[in-house]
């Protein structure tokens, strides 16, 4: 039990850990325990498709420094980011390591739902600075984050809570990432009241996107459909057709529970609950008609490099820092200007061969594959309004559920896999 309990900790640093200074934060303190403790044990999981993954990581680390170095150390920020996701990513090989180690036939399992439970306590915690402004305050003061978060008057003012994260809109897609996940948890659930137990995070969880952006609501509109589909995909293909009628029905009950928690949770919100963060979310239907605010912005930031040598090398500028400013948020022009086409392509293969890993379950589980391609393709997409890809908290589901993929796939393809290299 302590065991369980010092890993789902572990887990909740990885994921949400804070920064310490401008160098350190407590993601890349865990990794770098977890990375000693791997070693000292003599042991340490890797296959080909991870080594894939850290050889490119250490390539575009070697890459950037090289454009920081080169463009004369006025902006660090695109190497320091590069380095800090290799190490996040061994970080999550050797925490993968652990999981497997206490339970190689439900590491899988396990993993996934202490990534639920991280993130539903992560919503409890932002929904409590939402109501108490003296606890904004000291976690703000704690993570420092009045000096990282774009300093608008709805942030300043608690009508939008970043939690221990220092992004608005990243983090409501963050959240969102536990609704996808959910049915993985409750399909792996062994009681009843556990299973009730999980699902109340989910109306926590809808709360939480709701009061930091709204691009994890967005997604979650696009992305639910997809995964509504897929389980009754996966339900119908080995059931009878009363049991498929029952999956659906029990389905719709459970949704109708979460919509019954949602409304009494809404009920008891401030009057600012509905007088900002619900009348936001309506402009998602003036986005879907290619209207709005957001659509507008975006459309106007569409800018290259104007030098060969930039478009392809990049100058290690991303806007924000010492060098000249760029009027763009799109992750994609950002990462151009900062590392070039060359540096956007290394910076994309991660994903790439994420998508090629998750791909390869849609025989064996096919709501996992789904629901894996979801999480990798919500970056990619989210990285269209602003910088998405390799970031902290993000990076650290990524790159912690990639190796898990990795490892159940080597699982898999044999009935007794080696998963440890001495």
């Amino acid at each position: 039990m302590l065991s369980s309990l010092l890993t789902g900790l572990a887990t909740f640093l990885f994921i949400f850990g804070w920064k310490i200074s401008l160098l350190a934060d407590v993601i890349l303190l865990v990794s770098a325990g977890l990375i000693t403790m791997s070693f000292v044990h003599g042991y340490f999981y890797a296959d080909r498709n991870t080594l894939k993954i850290v050889a490119c990581l250490g390539l575009l680390s070697i890459y950037s420094l090289s454009v920081v170095l080169i463009n004369g150390l006025l902006d660090t920020q695109i190497a320091m980011r590069s380095i800090r996701a290799l190490l996040n990513f061994l970080g999550a090989l050797a925490l993968l390591n652990i999981y497997y180690q206490r339970s190689k036939n439900g590491f899988a399992e396990n993993i996934i739902r202490d990534i639920y439970l991280a993130l539903t306590t992560h919503a409890a915690l932002m929904i409590a600075m939402y109501l108490n402004s003296g606890l904004r305050l000291a976690i703000y003061r704690i993570t420092d984050a009045e000096s990282y978060v774009n300093l608008s008057s709805p942030f300043l003012e608690g009508f939008r809570i970043s939690g221990l994260t220092y992004g608005l809109s990243q983090t409501s897609v963050l959240q969102m990432l536990g609704l996808l996940i959910l049915p993985l948890t409750l399909r792996a659930g062994k009681s009843f009241f556990g299973k009730l137990l999980l699902l109340a995070g989910a109306p926590l969880l809808v709360v939480s996107i709701l009061i930091s952006g709204r691009s994890g609501l967005m997604l979650a509109i696009a992305f639910m459909p997809i995964c509504v589909i897929s389980l009754i995909w996966e339900r119908a293909a080995g059931c009878s057709p009363g049991q498929c009628l029952s999956g659906v029905l029990k389905g719709t009950a459970v949704i109708a529970a979460i919509a019954l928690m949602l409304s009494l949770i809404s009920s008891k919100m401030p009057d600012k609950f509905a007088e900002y963060s619900l009348q936001q979310a309506r402009e998602i239907l003036d986005t879907v008609q290619l209207q709005g605010t957001t659509v507008e912005n975006i459309s106007g930031m569409i800018i290259l490099p104007e030098s060969w040598p930039e478009f392809l090398f990049g100058s290690s500028n991303l806007g924000r820092g010492d060098l000249e400013y760029i009027p763009s948020d799109i992750g994609w022009i950002k990462t151009i200007f900062a590392v070039g086409l060359i540096g956007t392509l290394l910076t994309l293969f991660p994903y790439l061969l994420a998508f090629r890993v998750a791909f390869q379950f849609f025989r064996s589980d096919h709501y996992l594959a789904t629901v894996s391609f979801l999480i990798f393709l919500s970056a990619l997409l989210l990285n269209f309004k602003e910088l998405a890809l390799l970031t902290r908290n993000q990076w650290s589901i990524h790159s912690l559920l990639l190796c898990m993929l990795c490892l159940k796939l080597q699982q898999n393809a044999s009935t007794q896999p080696t998963a440890n290299v001495s």
